[in-house]
């Protein structure tokens, strides 16, 4: 079947069409079934527990706006099985699909992708989706670690890399700027220069899933839509410049709702480093960096920087930063979407006739 006569069969489907409905449980229901499934498990649990209250009222305000924000798709069979999927605005038209679970059932699993899949083609209004997964988790690996070569490079991406904790109290330690170059805090406008540096580090896919090709770098048109139920979103963005006036790195700090992912990849700061840089210059743009990017941290409950990054930290991790994990990311544009629900489609199938890997729940 061609992208377009696929397009074509599920723009008119809704949540129904594939047994699933959309924000139908309350976040408490929702977090119990991740508790019993183990997905939230014990060790997760106790690293969330100071912040509970808060996550679980950020879900139950974030449910206000209905699907605007943020939605939850599930599945129930008759005889006791489950599935569910969520996912949230992180840009103007980007959104960070998360937290699949399944408990005791293959067909659910299966339907609340492809019925996630299918209303965002319906919708129309997207530019791009992403989601992050651990390299180790093989489902998800092979669902989304191959897209780049199901969907093509020129409309997905895939970003293995690292995911540390780095205290506030070690970020504001670090070394001054010195002879690197001049940290700036970028205002709200469109800057060519950060775009042209996320190209060169990431690709295309990248600029235009984070929207760093419009004019609203601070996201103050998705904040107010999170204001509207009593949430934030927004970001800052500090840009380091060499002595020639060139864009050689930069940090991307994105503040949101704490806990709308459980590894608080919504607070995440996105560090950007030009290609070619020594091996000390890489250091010295990290650690400047990171010294600025940590104001728009203090107000942060765990007090640190959430940084995702595909350089070199070994230094931050002896100074006592906590390494979380090694994620994966990967990211779609909305004009991929026909591809990747077909893909998805011939994953479960696989599975479905006895082959293939699919774990009992995937982030």
């Amino acid at each position: 079947m061609t992208v377009s006569a696929v397009a074509d069969r599920i723009a008119s489907r809704t949540w129904s069409d594939f047994g699933c409905a959309v924000n139908a449980l309350p976040p408490v229901e929702l977090f119990d079934r991740y508790e019993r499934s183990r997905f939230l498990y014990p060790a997760k649990r106790a690293r969330l527990a100071p912040y509970w209250s808060l996550i679980l009222e950020n879900w139950q305000r974030a449910r206000r706006a209905g699907e605007l924000l943020h939605w939850v798709a599930s599945y129930d069979e008759p005889g006791g099985g489950w599935a569910s999927l969520s996912s949230w605005r992180s840009t103007h038209g980007g959104w960070q699909t998360q937290h699949l679970v399944s408990s005791g059932t293959l067909a659910g699993g299966r339907a609340v992708m492809l019925a996630a899949q299918a209303i965002r083609v319906a919708e129309r209004q997207d530019v791009a989706a992403q989601n992050w997964f651990s390299p180790s988790n093989r489902f998800a690996a092979r669902a989304f670690g191959s897209i780049e070569r199901n969907l093509g490079p020129a409309r997905s991406l895939v970003v293995p890399g690292d995911y540390v904790m780095v205290p506030l109290t070690l970020a504001r330690a670090l070394p001054p700027v010195g002879s690197v170059g001049t940290v700036t805090e970028l205002d709200a406008g469109a800057c060519p220069e950060l775009a042209d540096l996320a190209r060169r580090c990431r690709g295309e896919v990248y600029v235009r899933a984070e929207g760093l090709d419009r004019d609203d770098l601070r996201l103050t048109d998705v904040d107010r839509l999170y204001r509207l139920v009593g949430l934030r979103r927004h970001r800052r963005v500090w840009a380091l410049y060499d002595a020639s006036g060139t864009v050689r790195a930069a940090a991307l700090a994105y503040r949101g709702p704490l806990g709308f992912n459980f590894s608080f990849l919504e607070n995440r700061c996105d560090l950007l480093v030009a290609p070619g840089l020594d091996p000390t210059e890489v250091r010295r743009a990290t650690d400047t960096l990171l010294a600025a990017a940590c104001h728009a941290y203090a107000d942060f409950e765990p007090a640190a920087v959430p940084l995702a990054t595909t350089t070199p930290i070994d230094h931050l991790i002896l100074a006592g930063a906590e390494s979380v994990r090694p994620y994966t990311r990967a990211l779609w544009l909305a004009e991929a979407y026909p591809d990747l629900y077909r893909h998805i489609d011939e994953l479960y199938a696989q599975r479905l006739h006895g082959r293939g890997v699919y774990p009992r729940s995937s982030a």
